[in-house]
């Protein structure tokens, strides 16, 4: 869904003539599943980070103390 206006461009541009490649059109359809693998992963990334903030906020409140 959040793609469509990139798609509809590309529609769009056609109608007039432009011919985009078809490495574009590829690109198109494996955009949404790449955003969501980029969205898992930071997903990940928070998750395996939160206790390493957790602990250094700890140390900065015991500092702070």
């Amino acid at each position: 869904m959040m793609f469509e206006p990139l798609k509809d461009t590309v529609a769009l541009l056609k109608t007039y003539g432009d011919k985009m490649p078809e490495e574009i059109h590829l690109l198109l359809q494996k955009l949404p599943e790449s955003w969501d693998n980029n969205k898992k992963l930071c997903l990940r990334v928070a998750d395996n980070a939160a206790p390493l903030q957790a602990a250094e906020a700890a140390i900065l409140r015991n500092k702070c103390q």
